[in-house]
């Protein structure tokens, strides 16, 4: 194989394959990056047997060929280049040649018959959307999904899709992030009354990665255990969680009590203040609470640990009762960080409930919520 790539078209495209790419493997083929080249093109394609990436990029091909080439080695090369073109050669005895201008480096390529079989990239189920509207949706949501849950499908976003709604939901069991829009989609095939799935929360940071914030229709299909984002002439790929999501509007509270309504920037710098000291460690571990004392048209954020303590006060709008209720302020600071509207409504019941934290202005067509379960104060 020898061919001739532009260097930045070629590290563009080799770039986001790398998340896709298996760690430290059994099979060497899982670490690498395959370059297929044939008729002009060059299909690149990772594939760590959970979730994969294509793309075709042009180059100039003198001889065709289908290599493995170790994915860290190959970027971390195509970055070095000084030239503007990058020409990459195998020999019959798969030593790989990469070269631009007089640098040169060479490694060890695996034929590419080795690659794993990757699954059938097509689906009957989908639907049209903006690119730039779902990087919204996934990247507001992503901070609630779970980390090595023992329950799988808390390890992933739940994605519906019912008439002309989009629901995208995430659940780590402490907090909640839930977000419908109407509207926002075209070309919807449905088999049955709707399209339901769990996108792994690994997948989904790939796929935030990848997407744009344009303007420009993307392509999502769905297959009996994957799902498919086509984007332009590239595609990311994954398997579903296949466990049933949880039934997420019986945790939301229905009637709160007491509304709040606030600035989110100023609760924002408050809450971001106090994780100066929640976060400060003591035997290797982070042990303090945010408190937050809600009275009168006063908020009193604080907290203290071991060696260091905060106060901080923000003025706010309340109705109903004087309330005091702790969180975890790293969970709090996520939350705020997610949610870019102005101003805020937080409504509450008790100081063992959960709180919801929603946009104020509300819209027909769009419903945020967003819940953080409390934790109980020391006195």
């Amino acid at each position: 194989m020898k061919v001739t790539f532009e260097k930045t078209e070629l590290l563009n495209a080799i770039t986001p394959a790398l998340g896709c790419v298996a760690g430290k493997n059994t099979y060497a083929s899982l670490e690498g990056i395959d370059l297929n080249c044939r008729d002009g093109k060059c299909t690149i394609t990772s594939y760590d047997l959970e979730k994969g990436y294509r793309t075709e990029i042009t180059c100039e091909i003198e001889e065709e060929g289908d290599y493995i080439i170790s994915a860290q080695k190959l970027i971390q090369i195509v970055r070095a280049m000084p030239s503007s073109f990058i020409t990459i050669e195998v020999n019959s005895k798969n030593v790989v040649r990469i070269y631009s201008g007089k640098s040169e480096f060479e490694l060890h390529a695996i034929p590419g018959e080795d690659f794993p079989s990757l699954p059938e990239l097509n689906g009957q189920e989908g639907f049209t959307i903006k690119q730039n509207n779902l990087k919204r949706m996934l990247t507001m949501i992503q901070f609630a999904i779970a980390q090595n849950s023992m329950r799988p499908e808390l390890n992933g976003a739940y994605i519906k899709i019912e008439d002309d709604t989009i629901t995208a939901v995430t659940c780590d069991g402490s907090r909640l992030a839930l977000i419908e829009q109407k509207g926002e989609m075209t070309d919807i095939k449905v088999e049955d009354d709707k399209i339901e799935f769990i996108l792994p929360g690994k997948t989904l940071t790939e796929v935030i990665k990848l997407i744009s914030d344009k303007d420009e229709n993307m392509v999502i299909k769905l297959a009996r255990k994957h799902v498919m984002f086509f984007i332009d002439n590239t595609v990311i790929f994954s398997r579903l969680i296949e466990n049933e999501y949880i039934d997420y509007e019986r945790f939301i509270p229905k009637s709160s009590k007491i509304f709040v309504t606030i600035d989110r920037e100023m609760l924002l710098s408050s809450v971001e203040r106090a994780l100066l000291v929640t976060e400060d460690k003591s035997m290797g571990q982070a042990r303090s609470k945010l408190k937050c004392s809600f009275k009168g048209n006063i908020l009193t954020v604080s907290s203290k640990s071991v060696s260091n303590k905060i106060t901080d006060e923000i003025y706010m709008k309340k109705e109903g009762e004087d309330i005091e209720i702790g969180f975890n302020c790293r969970f709090m600071a996520d939350a705020l960080h997610a949610l870019y509207f102005e101003e805020l409504k937080l409504s509450m019941t008790s100081p063992l409930m959960s709180m919801l934290i929603e946009p104020v202005h509300e819209n027909e067509n769009e419903r945020y919520v967003f819940l953080i379960l409390p934790v109980k104060l020391n006195d």
